[in-house]
């Protein structure tokens, strides 16, 4: 075993400080164009962000948050999806405006984007991060996830001067497997352990 001096290690138990929801400053970290090779999917672009700021002054401690989980455990950023298809332009643009809005010293202009999607990396945004119940395989019990959902972005004024409001959790609705015996009452997202993240 290696040599570790024990007095300068702080004691775990292996669960961790999370975000909570509420109204964040994002920052687009990268982007993937998706195209799904099957017929009647629907073209999207996948924007991996990470926190820049919050609107509640106890989360500002959680500015870069998740970059600093991906150097640590090597996760994924967490994303949200930005669909292409004809009846979800509309809400493309409103993220465009958005985009525009969130980043006016740098010159972007929705209405003249050029569809290059790696000219968004780097820009902020506004949103308002919501809490989802899921069924965690590896523990069999409801868990919690943090998401981040298109229809919930701002300007970054508007999250800064706590102009929005924050949904009530997602409950699960799928079936729990007959045979768990684990208690299904869910762990908070704020305290849950590593095995427990779904990104």
């Amino acid at each position: 075993m290696r040599n570790v001096n024990w007095k300068q290690v702080q004691e775990s138990n292996g669960s961790f400080e999370a975000p909570p929801a509420g109204g964040y400053v994002l920052a687009i970290c990268g982007i993937k164009d998706v195209v799904p090779k099957e017929a009647g999917k629907t073209e999207y672009l996948q924007c991996f962000y990470d926190i820049a700021d919050a609107y509640e002054p106890e989360n500002k401690k959680f500015v870069g948050f998740f970059g600093r989980r991906k150097e640590e455990k090597g996760w994924e950023l967490p994303s949200f999806k930005c669909y292409l298809s004809d009846a979800a332009l509309g809400l493309f643009k409103r993220f465009l405006i958005v985009i525009e809005k969130s980043n006016q010293r740098s010159g972007f202009i929705a209405d003249k984007f050029d569809n290059q999607e790696q000219k968004l990396v780097g820009f902020v945004l506004g949103a308002v991060l919501t809490n989802r119940e899921y069924w965690n395989r590896n523990t069999n019990r409801l868990a919690v996830a943090l998401d981040a959902d298109w229809k919930n972005i701002y300007p970054v004024s508007q999250i800064m001067e706590g102009d929005f409001k924050v949904p009530p959790i997602k409950k699960y609705e799928g079936e729990i497997p007959a045979n768990n015996a684990a208690p299904t009452s869910y762990t908070p997202f704020s305290s849950v352990n590593d095995a427990d993240i779904p990104f």
